[in-house]
């Protein structure tokens, strides 16, 4: 008892300032102001409670600070007063605040109480340290809030999962693209990572439209997400090593854009899960492109072609078409006119088949979904893939050409304008927009899932309405990222604003198609009178 009198009487003695409580608030300030600058003040008797702290200072009120962790670093002032604890027995926790000689020789003093001391370091961004005193030992505490010893006992994430590097050229275990690191415990491509991640996080479930075993590499490993998945199991990516403490959706991709002058930094969330989106979309175009190069199968009607196995993932087992290979320049034949026709209508349905949404839908809301849209697609791809001859003239890929003006090949009464207007309302547009392939991809899949069809189930209406919306967020990131929010929103609303022509082009389009059967000015293809005419 007379030691630890001593102890205490040494600490009110060699404190220059002790916090306590004033009776006027200026006064309280100015004292505690004082405190805050003086390297050796004390802060003594600290008595612990079930929900703070209590700071005993040698006066008749003390303050009271609630603390998440131990030791608190700043001292927080309350409103809150209570009455003056009698000072700690030995083994309470005490917190000092102290520099210079007091802390050498408050060390000797206090090793009577027989606790063990640690001299608390100096912080390198402060003048003042802390240190926690208890029972058991010590811990420091710098005043950037960092804890000493946990340094030690609990190593950084960052210390504790040092990245393993691939050797240079690895191959990626799922798709065979090129590493880029050992995710999850195998060498991969953040695509296959991401993708990875992505399912088990989501728990996302799905289903092979062959007998599980298509083939899975970096031209087409979006094609199956069922193959796809369990490839990534079967090389060894483990669930168990995903963090699912994260983001839910993703994590966050900072995104530069501009807002007036200057730069800024953005985080969007659902950000990746866009770009998976778009990268897949990306890929099937690619894929689109190939099947226009190749012998299409004949089918029977619609129902038949909705109902096969789609062709997009066997190009590689179909014949090269010679009547779809550039060879020069020509005027457009109405046999030219026909064939693209026809060829783009049966790449649409191949097209279609790609989203999963529209797989799940049943066979009456399919039809009614492509039947809308099956034209348009026909459109946007004439326009988009003409070579750019000038603003007057629209090219196939095997060189044949449709003029503005009128031509001999091409004689059919109310085609001329239809062209004009294909030419001047979408294809300079999009010229003067500058579109690439991944933005003309995913433009044409909002315009696909349209929630307003035609003959469309009012079950898949929503479906489709939520589909549809993620497929205009997928639009607007993908154009953001490349200009910035400012010229991104501009041009993402230019083409938006695009679809009402398209909508009355198609209109006018049906109209003719009409009177030509009606007339017999040209017989319709049965494939494409079924896709594109709508029933009365």
């Amino acid at each position: 008892m007379r030691t630890r009198d001593s102890a205490h009487s040494f600490v009110r003695d060699h404190a220059s300032t002790v916090i306590f409580e004033e009776t006027q608030t200026e006064r309280r300030e100015s004292s505690l102001s004082k405190v805050l600058s003086t390297p050796t003040t004390i802060i003594a008797h600290q008595r612990l409670t079930e929900d703070g702290v209590c700071f005993a200072p040698a006066s008749s009120n003390y303050h009271y600070s609630r603390r998440a962790t131990s030791p608190p670093q700043t001292v927080h002032r309350s409103k809150h007063q209570f009455p003056v604890p009698p000072p700690p027995p030995p083994q309470m926790h005490m917190f000092y605040s102290m520099s210079g000689t007091l802390a050498d020789q408050l060390q000797s003093h206090l090793a009577n109480y027989g606790q063990p001391i640690i001299n608390a370091q100096r912080s390198a961004n402060s003048d003042e340290s802390s240190m926690y005193i208890n029972g058991s030992g010590a811990s420091v505490s710098n005043s950037n809030g960092s804890m000493g010893n946990n340094d030690q006992k609990f190593p950084s994430y960052k210390r504790m999962a040092q990245r393993r590097k691939v050797p240079e050229g690895e191959l990626c275990a799922v798709c065979s693209d090129l590493a880029t690191g050992y995710h999850y415990g195998v060498a991969s491509c953040n695509g296959c990572k991401t993708f990875f991640r992505r399912t088990i996080v989501s728990e996302q479930t799905f289903i092979c439209q062959y007998n599980g075993n298509c083939d899975v590499n970096k031209n087409i490993r979006c094609a199956c997400r069922h193959c796809r998945f369990n490839k990534c199991l079967l090389v060894g990516m483990d669930a168990k090593a995903i963090q699912n403490d994260r983001d839910r959706i993703g994590p966050t991709k900072k995104v530069k854009m501009s807002s007036g002058s200057d730069d800024e930094q953005a985080t969007t969330p659902h950000r990746l899960q866009d770009q998976d989106v778009i990268d897949q979309l990306t890929q099937v175009e690619g894929l689109c492109q190939e099947l226009r190069r190749c012998i299409i199968p004949e089918v029977t009607g619609v129902t038949h072609a909705l109902t096969s196995p789609c062709l997009l993932f066997e190009t590689t087992e179909l014949k090269v078409d010679t009547n779809t290979i550039f060879k020069e320049l020509y005027p457009a034949s109405m046999n030219d006119i026909r064939m693209w026709n026809i060829r783009e209508m049966r790449i649409c349905i191949e097209w279609a088949k790609t989203f999963d949404v529209y797989q799940r839908l049943n066979l009456f809301d399919q039809f009614a979904l492509v039947r809308n849209f099956a034209f348009a697609f026909n459109l946007l791809n004439r326009v988009f893939y003409s070579p750019d001859h000038g603003p007057d003239k629209i090219v196939f890929q095997n060189g044949a050409f449709i003029m503005r003006q009128p031509q001999q090949q091409v004689q059919l009464s109310g085609c001329r304008p239809i062209y004009t207007r294909q030419m001047d309302e979408i294809m300079i547009p999009f010229r003067n927009l500058q579109l690439n392939v991944t933005e003309f991809a995913t433009f044409k899949a909002t315009l696909f899932f349209n929630p307003d069809a035609l003959d469309l189930s009012p079950t898949a209406k929503q479906e489709v309405f939520e589909e549809r919306n993620k497929y205009l967020g997928a639009l607007f990131t993908c154009i953001s990222q490349k200009l910035g929010i400012p010229a991104g929103v501009q041009k993402y609303g230019s083409l938006l604003m695009m679809t009402a022509s398209i909508q009355n082009i198609l209109a006018q389009n049906e109209e003719n198609m009409q009177v030509m059967e009606l007339f017999k000015n040209w017989e319709v293809d049965p494939f494409v009178k079924e896709l594109c005419m709508k029933r009365a």
